[in-house]
């Protein structure tokens, strides 16, 4: 049953069809496989070269490939110190994530076969219980183990698969949650058997990589949306907003003043979105409140504390930012209005094509930063700048976020500075994300106190309480901040030595998205910065490369398989489930189209594997175009580039061309 090393002859016929094609495409770009798949199983992986990888990882386990032949299914796993006593290799074979079992780490997987070292089962349960049935034991000349490779062959009789039929598939060495392919929470990628396998001959076209930053939406730098006209390209603006620029009358919220300082109709024109952060005191160089005075009077008349109004003489806020006012955090009256205020700015924006993309859990603290730091004066005066809440009550104005704005995370989402509980545990299942306002600064960074070793390990607070860790919240949630220091640190943090390699760090391990309001979007471009500010934007958030395109070279049925393969170079997915859509276009005219099965949301760094059927049976005979684009929902246009050349004045980008005889 294992297949026999074939010859690699073209007939007369594939010939012809080359060399119309080839004048059309470069040769490095262009390639066309044999109708069977050379693959000896011995535990060698020269003869799988060619094949492109499925899935990557970093672990043990790092990258999954998938062909076939006439006869067989052929698996293979690479990497290092794999086990030689146990894997398993997962199968769905009907294209349903919901039937079948559902195999843990993966999210809906629907699990028909298991290939468990040589033995390979057949699921005979319910969805989540472990019945299996044994079918059929693999030979030795079927399956090759050691610590670097695993190969199988598994008929596609038993399996039930054929030409045009998909199969996803995952692996699992030795049970480890760590040590698998895809990386946990990850898709199961798909294998069509159209792929090189038993059909007519395929085209494989590699798009030529594009090496730009890119101007996409919801990464890169978020400067203040009160100014304009910035050097540096950018798609987000920060716009904090005080409590009495919001409502300067009890009930009565000035969203039109609001908008107008931070020139949202502008920003929209240029097709950028907000990040909003609610303010209930920024410090600054004269006495003044941030809370409005209608509130501030209604308190003192109810007979509460209205708070504390700070002039800090120990220079810990730094120059210009010493005179405030410290709200009362524990008054109930404050409380209960702050409730109304975040439900009116959630109600008020809460639409599809909603301007604001990321809200910032703000409220508390100097610069709602969640501290009322420094603490002690010059004199030994304890809550020198005002008296930051315990848990009890800094969870109700968190709460009050997450209340009103669960729903609506398909346009939205939320994010806190620091770990706390209810970032992930809460009575709405909203899972928070999170931004670090003093970004490239190691010390806040690594220090047991510090926001990466907080975020991964849990921390003490600045009042002594001990906060619970998010860890690696970044998985599913989007990070972010802003440089620390002001412009001194942010061009530390970009300054080529330790500095910028500093920053890189911090980008590998906390995979930021953006940063802002301090950012580099002021400097000019061309500045002695330039190389190092579009080296960290093309890392940071998400950055997605076409790799490979695979479809057959003519196609006399009814639909048109596709198979393409994305690299995200980023550190970090695309916050929305944005659809994804392949195209047949003649011309500028698009005769067909199918938005295929994607989650951007899970599309961190590594491989994804798309697959999709165009309908092609309505079409005349003729040359077409075949081309992909991310679509913007609330536009119904292409609304992410990728970085490759090939883009198409609508913003789609062709993936090579397909003639139907």
């Amino acid at each position: 049953m294992i297949a026999q090393r074939k010859s690699m002859k073209m007939s007369l016929l594939v010939v012809m069809i080359l060399a119309l094609l080839f004048p059309f495409f470069p040769s490095s770009l262009l390639t066309s496989t044999a109708a069977a798949a050379p693959i000896i199983v011995d535990g060698n992986p020269a003869d799988w070269e060619e094949v492109p990888a499925i899935a990557v990882n970093s672990g043990n386990a790092r990258g999954l490939k998938a062909t076939h032949d006439d006869t067989n299914l052929y698996l293979l796993v690479e990497g290092s110190n794999l086990s030689t006593v146990m894997g398993s290799f997962w199968l769905n074979t009907d294209r349903d994530a919901s039937t079948g079992y559902q195999a843990f780490g993966w999210g809906a997987t629907g699990i028909e076969w298991l290939l468990e070292n040589n033995s390979l089962y057949r699921y005979a349960g319910n969805g989540s219980s472990w019945e299996w049935t044994l079918e059929l034991s693999l030979p030795s000349s079927a399956i090759a183990r050691t610590s670097s490779v695993i190969e199988a062959a598994i008929p596609l009789s038993t399996l039930g698969l054929t030409a045009g039929s998909s199969v996803s598939i995952g692996y699992l060495d030795n049970n480890s949650d760590i040590h698998r392919l895809p990386a946990q929470s990850q898709p199961l990628p798909s294998y069509t058997l159209n792929e090189g396998g038993t059909g007519a001959p395929m085209i494989e076209f590699y798009p030529t990589e594009l090496d730009d930053p890119l101007n996409n939406p919801y990464k890169g730098w978020a400067p203040s949306a009160k100014f304009r006209n910035y050097p540096q390209d950018h798609r987000l603006v920060y716009a904090g907003v005080t409590w009495k620029e919001l409502e300067p009358v009890k009930g009565q919220y000035d969203f039109n003043a609001i908008e107008a300082a931070n020139h949202f109709d502008y920003w929209h024109s240029q097709g950028v979105k907000v990040v909003l952060r609610f303010i209930m005191d920024s410090p600054s160089g004269v006495p003044h409140q941030d809370i409005p005075d209608w509130l501030y009077n209604d308190m003192i008349r109810l007979g509460q504390s209205p708070g504390t109004a700070y002039h800090d003489e120990t220079g810990g806020m730094g120059a210009g930012n010493n005179m405030g006012f410290s709200p009362n955090y524990s008054s109930d009256y404050l409380i209960a209005r702050h409730k109304l205020a975040i439900e009116a700015i959630a109600e008020h924006y809460n639409r599809p094509d909603s301007p604001i993309a990321f809200v910032q859990i703000g409220s508390l603290g100097h610069w709602a930063e969640f501290h009322t730091w420094p603490y002690v004066g010059p004199n030994g005066e304890r809550n020198y700048t005002g008296v930051f809440p315990p848990n009890e009550i800094s969870n109700q104005y968190i709460q009050h976020y997450i209340d009103a704005f669960a729903d609506q995370e398909s346009h939205t989402q939320v994010l806190i500075r620091r770990s706390v509980e209810l970032a992930k545990n809460n009575n709405k299942g909203l899972i928070l994300g999170m931004f670090n306002d003093v970004f490239g600064d190691q010390p806040s960074f690594d220090s047991e106190w510090g926001w990466y070793t907080g975020t991964q390990n849990g921390y003490w607070d600045d009042i002594g309480q001990r906060q619970p860790d998010h860890a690696n919240f970044w998985d599913i949630r989007i990070s972010a901040g802003e440089f620390y220091g002001g412009a001194y640190g942010m061009n530390a943090a970009l300054t080529s030595g330790s500095g910028f390699s500093e920053t890189l760090r911090q980008t590998e391990l906390s995979k930021p998205s953006w940063l802002g309001p301090n950012s580099p979007a002021s400097l000019a471009l061309g500045n002695p910065l330039q190389d190092n500010i579009d080296q960290l934007k093309k890392r940071m958030g998400y950055h997605f490369v076409l790799n490979k395109a695979s479809y057959p070279q003519q196609s006399n049925g009814s639909s048109l398989d596709v198979s393409v393969v994305v690299e995200n170079k980023g550190v970090q997915h695309f916050p929305f489930n944005w659809p994804v859509e392949i195209q047949l276009r003649s011309g500028n005219a698009i005769v067909a189209r199918q938005t295929v099965s994607a989650d951007l949301t899970t599309w961190r760094t590594g491989l994804h594997t798309i697959t999709g059927s165009l309908s092609t049976a309505a079409l005349p005979s003729g040359t077409y175009d075949l081309a992909i684009a991310i679509i913007d929902p609330t536009t119904n246009q292409p609304g992410v580039d990728f970085a490759n050349t090939n883009r198409l004045s609508d913003g789609t980008y062709k993936l090579g061309t397909w003639t139907k005889p």
